[in-house]
């Protein structure tokens, strides 16, 4: 026989146990291990760069392709007219640009190596027969080795840099070989000109441009030095919370680089007419440079050009290239077909 006590004690845990499997029931349920989904921005913002004959951005601008498509979500597409690298890099950091185009690589590594945390997510362009070290044409430099001594102004941190610096190699030189002016190549063009610099190195048009001015003389292609690449970034924490617009971004860039195949006409027109340049200067032009999305090759040619720039003393010894290149290009993100 159970005394009452005891009976009554095991009502009250009895009790006890029942309103808290009831309670428990009626407390809010916890977050499910799968991540909330970010909220769409209401704003996409992208750098605009035309040169030096970047016929996919212009035929999405022309075409309006960006703003269409992000349109149907409500969110604003923003083109922002910043050309110089570091301009953009900055603005990635500051979280006022979420995408970068026509990136220079080199720019790329150096600023994932000193903390952007930045993405390579698609290639933009390859060009380097449209690049070339030039000098003044009065004859007095011939060769590469001519230019010990002299006053050579480039954009520091760019491929232009990595070129020179590769350039003066081939002939046991360094830049500490002679004086390293950092100048944006306008503004070079207009220095050698005046007689101010010795030498410097143009991209396309500018190049075509000084030449046929008789301002410069060509002294060493780009070619079999640099891969001349530029490629497409998004910041990683855009890309971390919006990956679905990211592909979406990749996707409207190919339907640009689609149309201007398609037509080629008038994609040049547009680009002649943005650029402000003669349309026979435009298709003289046009097969230096290689159009592409795929990032087969772009691993492999930023670990080459990251080893040289480390042995350089452009990156810390103590960073690991093999890590650096490998967190920044993610393929992931490129269309399937």
């Amino acid at each position: 026989m159970i005394r009452p006590k005891v009976v009554s004690i095991f009502c009250l845990n009895t009790f006890i146990l029942l309103g808290a499997i009831f309670l428990a029931g009626c407390t809010p349920t916890q977050k499910a291990d799968t991540q909330v989904p970010a909220d769409k921005p209401k704003i996409i913002n992208a750098s605009y760069v035309s040169r030096p004959i970047n016929v996919p951005s212009i035929v999405a601008q022309e075409r309006k392709l960006f703003e269409n498509e992000f349109s149907k979500d409500g969110i604003e597409f923003k083109w922002h007219n910043i050309t110089a690298p570091s301009n953009q890099l900055e603005a990635l950091a500051a979280k006022s640009l979420d995408f970068s185009n026509s990136l220079n690589y080199v720019s790329a590594i150096l600023a994932k190596a000193n903390g952007n945390e930045i993405k390579i997510i698609a290639s933009y362009s390859r060009f380097p027969k449209g690049i070339s070290l030039v000098v003044k044409p009065d004859g007095s430099l011939k060769t590469v080795a001519d230019l010990k001594g002299k006053k050579i102004a480039l954009q520091k941190g760019t491929m232009l840099h990595e070129m020179l610096i590769r350039a003066l190699s081939e002939v046991n030189l360094t830049t500490q070989d002679l004086e390293l002016v950092d100048m944006d190549s306008t503004t070079a063009t207009a220095a050698i000109a005046a007689g101010h610099i010795d030498a410097t190195i143009l991209p396309e048009p500018l190049l075509s441009q000084a030449i046929a001015s008789g301002r410069v003389q060509k002294l060493r292609s780009a070619e079999g030095l640099i891969p001349g690449l530029t490629v497409i970034a998004v910041r990683s924490d855009f890309a971390k919370t919006q990956p679905e617009l990211v592909r979406r971004y990749l996707q409207v860039h190919k339907a640009s680089l689609d149309w201007s195949q398609a037509n080629l006409e008038e994609a040049l027109g547009m680009t002649a007419k943005q650029n402000q340049m003669d349309i026979k200067g435009v298709k003289s032009l046009f097969p230096v440079f290689t159009f592409e999305m795929n990032l087969n090759q772009v691993k492999n040619d930023l670990l080459n050009s990251a080893t040289f720039l480390q042995k350089e003393g452009m990156i810390r010894p103590n960073v690991d290239l093999a890590k650096l290149v490998d967190e920044l290009v993610d393929p992931s993100y490129l269309p399937t077909e």
